[in-house]
Parts: C-alpha cells; structure tokens; sequence
C-alpha cells in the first residue's frame, strides 16, 4: 500500500504518468495521474467497472483506486477501464442507487453528514472516498437526470462557493429487463407492454392470466426497488407512455416506485417485496417463486456470472429481447441547461424546465425522457445514465483525469477495447451487454472540458 500525500495521489503513480507523457499518451487525464472517486446509480455498473462488479467487498485491480470501504474491481474492459487503463488514472465507483448518489453529491440538507467519504454501504452513507479527497465527490451516477428540487438543493445547500455549479452529462444507455421466477415454466415469457403495466399497477395478479394455462391459480408476488432508483424512473417513464391511463388514474414518472404506481396503489400490497439497488430485486426474485420484477439486464448477466439467480428468467416485451434487441449504440437528442420540473398532475409526466438564471451555461446536458419512452422498433423500456460532477474546486491535478473520466463515454478511440457496452456477440452476431452507447454531435470532449474547471 503506497502512502498518499494531500491530493490522494502516489509518487509511483505521477511517475507513471511522466512515463506516460514522455511516451506520448494523449489521453484525456493522462497529465498527472490521480484516485478518482464517485458513485450512486446500480444500472450502469457492469458498463463502467465490468460484469463481475458483484464479487463482494474491496478487491483490488491495477485500475481500482483504494477506498476506505469495500467496492468491486475495474476491469479493462470496461468504460471506467478503459479510461483508466490509457490514462493511468484509477477510479472507484461505489453503488448506492441514483437516488443516494445524487444526495451524496448534493451533501444532501436532510442528512448534512452525509458526503463522499462515508463508508461505501450500499445506501445514503458516501462512495468510501479517504479522508484526504479534495473535491467530495469527484462525480456521481444517477438514472434520472436531475431535477429542479435537486439542483436546488446543490445550489442552496452552500457548495456553489466552493465546487461551482453542478455539471451533468448523459453517458450511457441501458435496457431494463422485466424478470420472473416461475417454477414449471419452461418457455420464455412474452410480454406485452398493456400486462407490464397490469402487472405492476396491480390489475393483473395471476399467473394464468400471462402463461394461459387457466389450472394455474398462483399469485403474482411483484419485486420492486425500495429504493430511490432510476430504474424505477425509467420503468415508469415507460409505462406511463405506452399504457392507456386517464387523468385520475395513470402511472407517475418518478424515482420512487410507490410514488410511480400510488394512483393505482396507495398503499402496497404486503405480500409484495421490496430491495434495494438493481442487484437487491434480482435477489428477491431468485428467492420468490412466481415473482415478477424488474432490473436492468446487465445486472441479471452478472448474477449469472457470478453462480447466483439461477432461477431468474428475463421476459421479451413484444417480442424484443433486452439483450439482442437492444442496440450498440443510442441516437440522443440533448438539450442544455435544463432538468426534470414539477409532473404534470393530468398525465403523470414530468416537465422538462429551463434553468433560469443559470451562470455556468450549456453544461446541465439532458436527454428528455419523453424522447424513449416507448420506440418499439427495439427493446422498449430504456435508461439513459448521467455523470454528474462539480464545475470548480477540482485541484491542478484531479481536474484532468474528472474531465476524461466524463469523456470518455465519447471517446471512440477506447470502444475497441471496451467490451461491457455495445458488445456483438461473435455466435449470434447481435448484441449482448444490455448496454449502449450514446451518439449526438454535441457530446464531446471539448464541450466536458469546458465546463468541468479548477
């Protein structure tokens, strides 16, 4: 174990980075090398850090920065790998769900305690960063982009003199996959969306009712994020888009899914099961026979990488897998300087509003959610995972490697070596991480480092 000095860095790693230089690397954050630390969103896991991100407490690999508590390594192979591989950089991510995340970010008023070196747990505690971090956090990764309630919270809460104004870039995107277990079933659910919605507003409660054997009188038991969690938010964004509601009655696109289904059910059912982080619900459904919940895929394929949930299934949703039906990369049309408002009381949806005044300009990056709620040309129900990080306070040292780290979503020159997102299976010849990419002409390198500064 290297000793630090202030900035959380090592001798041996600013040598390396000299070495690096020298040999002529020009990879975003390759200056001096530096730990970067950050966390919140489950969804985009085993894009950023690599399939095997359930292979318990801290573990260490030659891209992993060393946090006070327990994360799962960063393999090569991944986003965050890849990165840290060409830069010589180390990263650690540490999940807590998209709703924590942002909170930990945010240094969250209802909980002042809260910030990036709190014990990595899994919840609202903080991303295990050491005691010697200088910006808290580096960045964070949430499912849901930010809303107005919670830029607020950042920009009230007393961090605007020291880190800035909040910085938010879409950087991935991910399929969510509806799963079951359901013994004697032995062919694969397809689902429509109208019996995804049946199921999780409640109206559809038996098993015959989806498999059409009408001697099967079992219950439906729901699985669900207790959690807030964008993949909830994205559940329901797809829900409240492609199923029939009226103004009084209809699914409400939020983080939380007792919100989300609260018109259908105000309260929920008690046979019904909550978890925390996508990993948490696949764990349910594993240990709850004629259980249907809902996970992103990626987190499925790595508990199947990792000898568990050997009796979770995934369903196809009008006949289009999460995995082959979902693309290697998302045309995205972002917009600048705006976040989620108020929802609409009539419809369920949340505005998308403009910042107003805002001093840090055309660096809050949304995707709209309206925008994928519901394409059936692919895979239908989809995330889209933001970066967030702090416009200032980034010491000489972290600001490079915070900028490539953000970037390098956008950087094409490491997809080749990334193989967690926008993957082709060499057997079939589709795709098969659950993960896409995201394209738009405005997402750059040059536009992140603009706006991420010291």
């Amino acid at each position: 174990m290297f000793k630090r000095n202030a900035m959380g860095n090592t001798r041996t790693k600013l040598v390396a980075g000299a070495v690096m230089l020298v040999l002529g690397l020009s990879v975003a954050g390759s200056a001096l090398a530096t730990d970067t630390f950050g966390g919140g969103a489950t969804l985009p896991a085993g894009g950023y850090v690599g399939f095997n991100f359930l292979t318990g407490s801290l573990k260490q690999s030659a891209n992993t920065a060393s946090p006070t508590s327990g994360v799962a390594p960063v393999l090569g192979t991944s986003l965050f790998g890849a990165w840290a591989t060409a830069s010589g950089n180390k990263v650690s991510y540490c999940q807590t769900g998209s709703g924590n995340g942002k909170k930990i970010f945010d240094n969250w008023d209802g909980a002042a305690s809260v910030s990036a070196i709190g014990a990595c747990g899994g919840g609202l505690t903080g991303f295990g960063a050491p005691s010697s971090i200088l910006v808290n956090p580096h960045f964070a990764g949430s499912d849901a982009p930010m809303s107005a309630t919670e830029y607020g919270s950042f920009t009230s809460g007393g961090k605007v003199a020291q880190y800035g104004e909040p910085v938010q870039f879409p950087a991935v995107a991910g399929s969510i996959a509806v799963i079951y277990h359901k013994s004697g079933l032995s062919t694969q659910l397809n689902l429509t969306s109208a019996q995804v919605c049946g199921v999780f507003n409640g109206t559809i409660t038996q098993w015959s009712t989806l498999t059409g054997n009408a001697s099967d009188t079992s219950a439906i038991k729901v699985a669900f994020r207790s959690d807030g969690s964008g993949t909830s938010f994205s559940l329901a964004n797809h829900m409240n888009a492609a199923c029939a509601g009226t103004s009084s009655q209809h699914f409400i696109v939020d983080q939380s899914f007792a919100t989300a289904i609260s018109q259908y059910k105000p309260t929920i059912p008690s046979t019904w099961v909550g978890a925390s982080g996508n990993q948490g619900v696949v764990q349910a459904v594993q240990d709850n026979d004629n259980t249907i919940g809902y996970a992103e895929s990626a987190n499925l394929k790595a508990s199947a990488l990792a000898g568990g949930a050997t009796d979770v299934k995934y369903a196809t949703i009008g006949g289009k897998d999460p995995y082959a039906d979902f693309p290697t990369a998302v045309a995205v049309l972002p917009t600048n300087d705006f976040v989620l408002g108020a929802v609409d009381a009539s419809t369920g949806r949340p505005a998308v509003t403009a910042l107003t005044p805002i001093g840090q300009k055309t660096c809050m990056v949304l995707v709209n959610p309206l925008g994928y709620a519901n394409i059936t040309s692919r895979y239908p129900i989809m995330a889209v995972s933001y970066l967030i990080a702090n416009n200032k306070g980034n010491t000489a040292t972290d600001v490079a490697a915070v900028r490539g780290l953000v970037g390098a979503a956008y950087d094409t020159s490491l997809r080749s070596s990334i193989t967690t997102i926008g993957a082709i299976d060499p057997v079939t010849g589709k795709p098969n991480t659950g993960y896409a990419f995201l394209t738009a002409s405005t997402l750059t390198q040059a536009k992140v480092d603009s706006c991420i500064a010291q």
